[in-house]
């Protein structure tokens, strides 16, 4: 058959697309004409009513056999077309696209369409004291899956100088430390194709040499209270690495129309829920400098342990191990009203060496005894025959000659065993004499100086902001800069306004249980490697919360060199793969991020989309997304 002729446009000159409505007819007309032929043949070969399958049967599969061939021929074509395209789209670009080059394209884009003060920014913060050297550094890092190095991610950042309000958390039931310094409230926005973001993430921190801090985890519970989750002592080229799990929760839209067809009970209790996952997304982490409170809390004068290494190191050591009260080592200004700085520092060094003095006789006295056990339980064994190790106080050898009796070398070994085990002890840091201490002290007192009556202390310093062990409640009007436990409902409500596709999600960061460290045995030996369990987790928490308590005297001492870092995570999903988004869907990626982007951004900085970006892109941000600037 012949097809209509092709009509040019005389103006353009140029061919039509598709055919014309003419051409379209005649092909249904030959369609039509072979399957009358078609049916005419099968008329003759089947019966119509005399058989299990008549000519009504065989006419039906003859229409389901082109229909098929009609499907195959248009899921051929498709592919055609799509291939093509795929193929034209890679020899522009050079290289087939993946969700790491996206990544690295949308730092590149947001530098461009965001003005400097708005950009985002690394998240990687120095630990450090104005004007002094860092004391470590703590990020969130991206290993992208093409074998890069890590780097910091990118995130929107409100940063708010706090130092009138301060935020709280929980050590115990009796004790809440509050402390002050820079808030910091990220947002961080992510993508994933067909399930693949192209990165894995982790929380990293690390020590200078002879330097310390701590490092808290949890989320923000309240607009004034944190809840560390973990927590961790990092000193001394401590190298820690934390990886971290991305959880995205159902968008706005999901959400509603999971729950349109339940009951009034049932929504209720899917809205509480909710609630509770929103404000799980607000991950936080907070740093503490260790030095500036150890001076406050020895009532010592600011950067007076800056060049005191050993010093510091002796201290840690007395309130992690052996949690010493800092009232016995602190200064006192009424005993020494016109010291000097230097003066106050020798005070405090004898203080501490008093005390090593006093553990080390203890040691001593513990090791004393157990001998003495030992021979009482074992009189066969000679002098030579126990001697010690000095390195770890265990018995080097044990082994007596003759010893008739089995059950006389039972119980040699039992009572030898239990020598070993109290010496390890000491080893560790045995608990100490607690009414020594004070009798220890009050000696090394009478030799420096004649005996004066005892006179009540007053408070260390006037000016030092005390705070009550109960927790006060602070209502969210009262609290200082953004209130950070309502922007995941914002955040959400926004999502749902101008979030078109249904493709942004609120994120949930956790830590995962097991943790990575990097540690130097020693100051000249080689890096070593460990794992920390969840049962290792705790201990580090148990201790760091054990020098928590001990600086900050049970929550009566504020903290004042503190950071605080909040970060909301989102994340935009797309069904299909970066390269069939683009194809399949004809979905460019960018414009979509662009627009989550500028949600999150407005969100955050407490402004209008349009004061973000730059002059350049306004205006093409406008037309693609225009329901985000009414």
């Amino acid at each position: 058959f012949s097809v209509g002729e092709v009509v040019v446009d005389k103006e353009s000159e140029n061919l039509p697309a598709t055919l014309r409505v003419g051409d379209i007819n005649l092909f249904l007309k030959e369609q039509m004409r072979s399957f009358d032929a078609k049916f005419q043949k099968v008329a003759k070969t089947f019966p119509k009513d005399q058989l299990l399958i008549t000519c009504a049967e065989a006419k039906l599969l003859c229409v389901l056999a082109h229909s098929q061939k009609l499907s195959n021929a248009f899921v051929d074509g498709v592919n055609y077309i799509e291939s093509m395209l795929r193929s034209q789209l890679i020899s522009a670009i050079g290289k087939i696209v993946t969700p790491v080059d996206f990544t690295n394209y949308m730092t590149y884009h947001n530098r461009k369409i965001f003005l400097p003060e708005y950009e985002p920014q690394k998240f990687c913060y120095a630990v450090r004291r104005p004007d002094h050297y860092p004391e470590g550094i703590v990020s969130i890092d991206c290993k992208l899956n093409d074998g890069s190095i890590s780097e910091p991610i990118s995130t929107l950042v409100n940063h708010q100088k706090c130092n009138k309000q301060p935020m709280k958390f929980t050590l115990s039931a009796a004790a809440t430390v509050s402390f002050f310094g820079d808030r910091y409230i990220h947002a961080w926005m992510g993508h994933q194709f067909s399930g693949d973001s192209g990165a894995s993430f982790s929380l990293s921190a690390r020590a200078r040499q002879f330097s310390s801090f701590i490092l808290l985890v949890g989320n923000i519970i309240a607009a004034d209270l944190f809840d560390p989750k973990f927590g961790i002592i990092v000193q001394n080229k401590d190298d820690l690495l934390i990886p971290l799990l991305f959880e995205q929760i159902p968008t706005p839209q999901a959400f509603r129309d999971a729950i349109e067809s339940l009951s009034p009970e049932q929504q209720d209790f899917a809205k509480a829920f909710r609630s509770m996952q929103l404000e799980s997304t607000m991950f936080g982490v907070c740093i503490i400098q260790i030095k500036p409170q150890l001076e406050k809390l020895l009532n010592i004068p600011n950067d007076s342990l800056t060049k005191e290494i050993q010093l510091t190191q002796d201290l840690l050591e007395l309130f992690i191990e052996y949690q010493i009260p800092s009232d016995l080592i602190s200064f006192d200004e009424d005993d020494h009203p016109h010291a000097s700085t230097p003066e106050k520092i020798n005070i405090v060094k004898e203080h501490v060496a008093t005390m090593r003095k006093m553990i080390e006789k203890s040691k001593q006295r513990e090791l004393e005894e157990a001998k003495m056990e030992t021979r009482y339980a074992a009189p066969l064994i000679s002098e030579e025959k126990m001697h010690f190790d000095s390195a770890d106080y265990s018995i080097s050898s044990v082994k007596p000659k003759k010893m008739k009796d089995k059950k006389k070398r039972k119980k040699m070994t039992k009572s030898s065993g239990k020598l070993m085990m109290k010496e390890r002890a000491v080893k560790k840091g045995a608990v100490l004499d607690v009414p020594s201490a004070p009798v220890e002290a009050k000696k090394s007192a009478e030799v420096q100086k004649p005996a004066e009556p005892a006179e009540p202390a007053e408070a260390p310093q006037q000016d030092e902001k005390q705070v009550s062990n109960e927790f006060e409640a602070v209502s969210d009007a009262e609290v200082e800069g953004i209130d950070v436990t309502k922007l995941p409902t914002i955040l959400d409500q926004k999502f749902e306004k101008y979030d078109e596709d249904s493709a942004l999600h609120s994120t949930i960061i956790k830590p995962e249980s097991t943790w990575n460290k990097k540690f130097l045995k020693a100051l000249l030996a080689k890096p070593s490697e460990t794992t920390l369990s969840p049962d290792d987790l705790k201990k580090e928490k148990n201790k760091t919360f054990d020098l928590l308590d001990a600086l900050t005297r049970s929550g009566g001492l504020e903290i004042d060199e503190a950071s605080l870092h909040v970060v909301l995570a989102s994340t935009h999903c797309f069904d299909q793969t970066l390269m069939d988004t683009i194809i399949k869907d004809n979905i460019n990626p960018i414009e979509k991020i662009e627009r989550s982007t500028l949600i999150v951004a407005s969100t955050i900085q407490q402004v209008p989309p349009a004061q973000l970006l730059t002059p350049d892109h306004l205006d093409r941000i406008k037309q693609i997304s225009p329901a985000i600037f009414e």
